[in-house]
């Protein structure tokens, strides 16, 4: 028993970084700091060691405490624990990713066990992480990872995990609710799904064949019935209209890709063409070679070759640094967004064993990111890593503007990293999938003045059609088809060549839109960007100012023309409602992705987005979601009591008045600002 537990202790330090001597086997795990990720992966790993099958809710209900867990597996054990053999050791397993510095712990206090916060918090987490992949590398707190063990030869059979369990009735969790945060929350459900049946009823028509993460974001068993994605069949400049024929105005703008708003003519004249012409597979289109040229012609780089996705012009970018170089370890940085594929989901994790770098989701073995090197961007220890690291590192792949947190802009941070990786010939790639040709012409190259080896692009570059591109220096980017080389002559590649193809790269269909928005960029000139960067910074300033004056727990940093509506308190479980009820107002804006304005936003759009910004903050703090201002004004007159009871004030000084619907309610003078009120009940 004591042998399971030491091993049971140790699967937990491994997953959350807690020296064992912190985890204390009594305690539950939930009060630890173990979050909806961690419990998954340690769910999976007790299965993989020990045959035993564990629900995440288990952890909160029959097996809270690592003692629990021990008993659970001691019984499902045989006569002698001896039979399942020890794998390799947990903590050299854990950091055999190599040196990394902690990109996240487990922090602050966690809800009771057992209660109904506890099993909301933690069935949120796990819903958030389906529907936010780029969140969960964003290095938020709590949110760490697992490390994969093999089964042991002799380990008994795999038993199948325990069937989820049904969820409690919207009805139990009304409880956590004041009676006024319900019947606010009742009244935004039910106005809602009265005015969005269509887009509810095709979701949940097709919730059984449809597999969509999308369909959860924002997921609280108390406000479920408006948990669904807007179904929209029509979209023009900067604007939607779903099927029951609602206009938004657009901040996704389809996450960056709709730089001139949706559909913009130039690019569907250009489609129109190429649908004409065909758009066989296969054969080279006669776009292809301009367009590369174009994109070389713009940035400055030398050569440039096309994939279907931005996380496929990643991937390329590091099998042609690692080919380059010979190397195999890269680093990257903590909160960047690099793609969907294995070796870029990844956090560090600063454990008892040191740093290590662990997967950052279910499903990505360990395996596919021990080479990887997970650092604080923009930090001076980072710097003198990658010094000491910088002989055996292949690449070091950074995203020069991070999208959630658009205000970190470390210019002299680059032009360092910069100069480290010359001077030990590790290959330098920007990621500027997101900063490509929308912050400038030249892309962040141009902005912070430093020349990259390797650079992916995509979204803008489009037009709004799905395509990715590698572009770069040579002889970086010569490994790709061995450098150029002319006919009639005795020359040819001289480079060695890696393997990177798929069947719809250089789709004629995405290089007409590619090519046709190019030549819109090129004509235009750099002052495109700069006035859209201008209007971006004006509406963040005003959106800043009035989330200051009202005090309300959320800041929008910005870059360029994207933003981040960023809720000051991530862990309260209100701020989705925040992103429906700017929905109700009239603008798009999903929770937890970065917002966009197009070129097609005009001064009337950003007065619509400013509206709804300040009447959505207001309505947060009136159903008392958010703390900060309410209602703030001149002294209320007093009238008869109709709020509660009216001879018995809930604060001292608290006068009875209107507010500024009409309705009666409890006001206490602002300490801050004489002669206004706050409104308290």
């Amino acid at each position: 028993m004591e042998s399971l537990r030491e091993r049971t202790i140790a699967i937990a330090s491994a997953l959350t970084g807690f020296a064992a001597e912190r985890l204390d086997p009594d305690v539950p795990l939930v009060e630890l700091g173990f979050d909806s990720l961690v419990l998954t992966q340690m769910a999976q790993r007790l299965r993989t060691e020990f045959g035993v099958g564990f629900a995440y809710r288990d952890f909160l209900t029959t097996t809270r405490t690592l003692n629990a867990v021990t008993s659970r597996v001691a019984e499902a054990q045989p006569a002698s624990t001896d039979a399942v053999r020890r794998p390799d050791d947990l903590s050299a397993t854990a950091t055999r990713g190599g040196v990394a510095q902690a990109g996240a712990r487990l922090e602050g206090a966690a809800p009771q066990v057992g209660s109904v916060d506890a099993i909301t918090s933690i069935l949120k987490g796990q819903l958030d992480l389906l529907e936010r992949q780029l969140d969960m590398l964003a290095g938020a707190g709590g949110q760490t990872a697992a490390v994969a063990v093999p089964l042991p030869t002799d380990a008994p059979p795999r038993r199948e995990p325990d069937p989820v369990q049904p969820t409690e009735p919207v009805s139990s969790y009304t409880e956590t609710l004041t009676p006024h945060q319900e019947a606010h929350l009742r009244r935004l459900v039910t106005e809602w799904t009265e005015r969005t049946p269509g887009s509810r009823a095709l979701t949940d028509q097709y919730r059984p064949v449809h597999a969509d993460p999308r369909t959860v974001a924002g997921f609280h068993p108390a406000w479920k019935d408006i948990v669904y994605p807007l179904v929209v069949n029509r979209s023009e400049g900067p604007l939607l209209w779903d099927v029951d024929g609602n206009r938004y105005v657009d901040l996704l703008n389809g996450f960056g890709p709709s730089f001139f708003g949706h559909s913009p003519p130039f690019v569907v004249e250009a489609l129109r063409a190429q649908l004409e012409a065909g758009f066989e597979i296969g054969p080279q289109t006669p776009l292809a070679g301009e367009t590369a040229e174009l994109i070389c012609k713009l940035t400055g780089l030398d050569r440039a070759t096309f994939t279907c996705t931005g996380s496929e012009a990643v991937q390329a970018a590091l099998r042609a640094a690692r080919t380059y170089t010979g190397r195999d370890q890269v680093a990257i940085f903590a909160k960047a967004y690099h793609g969907n594929f294995d070796e870029v989901l990844v956090r560090g994790v600063h454990g008892p064993a040191g740093h290590s770098t662990l997967p950052a989701s279910p499903g990505v073995p360990s395996s596919a990111v021990e080479n990887m090197v997970v650092l604080e961007y923009g930090s001076d220890e980072s710097l003198e890593t990658i010094r000491r690291l910088a002989p055996r590192l292949a690449a070091v792949l950074v995203e020069p503007v991070q999208t959630r947190q658009p205000e970190l802009q470390p210019a002299a941070f680059l032009k360092e990293l910069r100069r480290i990786t010359k001077e030990h010939g590790t290959v330098l790639i920007f990621d500027e999938v997101v900063t490509g040709f929308r912050c400038h012409i030249g892309g962040a190259q141009a902005v912070f003045d430093v020349d990259a080896d390797l650079v992916t692009f995509g979204k803008v570059l489009g037009g709004g059609l799905p395509i990715g591109v590698l572009a770069g220096r040579r002889p970086f980017i010569d490994v790709l088809d061995g450098g150029p080389w002319r006919y009639g002559d005795e020359s040819g590649p001289t480079q060695g060549v890696m393997f990177f193809a798929g069947t719809f790269v250089r789709h004629p269909l995405a290089i007409a839109g590619c090519h046709a928005t190019l030549r819109y960029l090129e004509r235009a000139g750099p002052t495109l960007q700069e006035e859209l960067n201008e209007r971006m910074t004006n509406m963040a300033s005003q959106l800043n100012r009035i989330a200051e004056e009202r005090r309300a727990p959320v800041e929008i940093p910005h870059f360029s023309s994207f933003m981040f509506l960023r809720p000051k308190n991530p862990r309260n479980r209100f701020n989705s409602i925040f992103f429906h009820l700017m929905r109700t107002h009239g603008v798009h804006v999903p929770e937890g992705f970065p917002s966009y304005l197009t070129l097609a936003h005009t001064d009337d759009h950003i007065r619509e987005i400013v509206t709804a910004f300040e009447e959505s903050v207001r309505a947060m703090q009136e159903m008392d979601l958010w703390e900060g201002r309410r209602t703030t004004g001149r002294p209320p007159v007093s009238v008869a009591g109709t709020a509660s009871d009216p001879d018995r004030p809930p604060a001292p000084g608290a006068r009875l008045g209107r507010d500024e619907h009409g309705a009666a309610a409890w006001f206490v003078e602002d300490p801050d600002e004489p002669g206004s009120y706050i409104r308290i009940d």
